[in-house]
């Protein structure tokens, strides 16, 4: 399970530092993946990576804040797939037009600090 928390850990890292360092490129990159795949099959990932959350969640110090990650990351691969009057469509068109680079850096940072938690939490 240590190990489970280590990939998702320096996955999170090295994604969020993506973000930071090549803002424009990286957002290009899941806009483009977003384009060429429909949402349905998409969904998935979320899924994968809340079920990773779950497992996981026993080996670290604080399993509650990875239930509750998981149990969110569930819950948006349901709303992904399900896409109720589009909002899902809307929150991607809002993520990927309206938000400056400047908000994609701060989740990028907020993403580094998330990812050392995790690592940090491994008991």
């Amino acid at each position: 399970m240590k190990v489970i928390a280590y990939l998702l850990g320096f996955g999170i890292i090295g994604f969020n530092a993506c973000l930071i360092l090549y803002t424009q490129a990286t957002v290009a990159a899941l806009n483009g993946l977003f384009q060429k795949y429909p949402l349905r099959y998409l969904s998935a990932l979320p899924a994968i990576f809340g079920f990773l959350f779950l497992i996981c969640a026993s080996s670290i110090t604080y399993p509650w804040v990875f239930r509750i990650v998981g149990l969110l990351s569930m819950g948006e691969a349901v709303l992904a797939y399900t896409n109720p009057q589009g909002i899902y469509s809307r929150m991607l068109n809002w993520y990927f037009i309206k938000v400056s680079d400047q908000a994609q850096r701060l989740f990028g940072i907020i993403g580094i600090i998330f990812g050392t938690a995790i690592l940090s939490w491994i008991i």
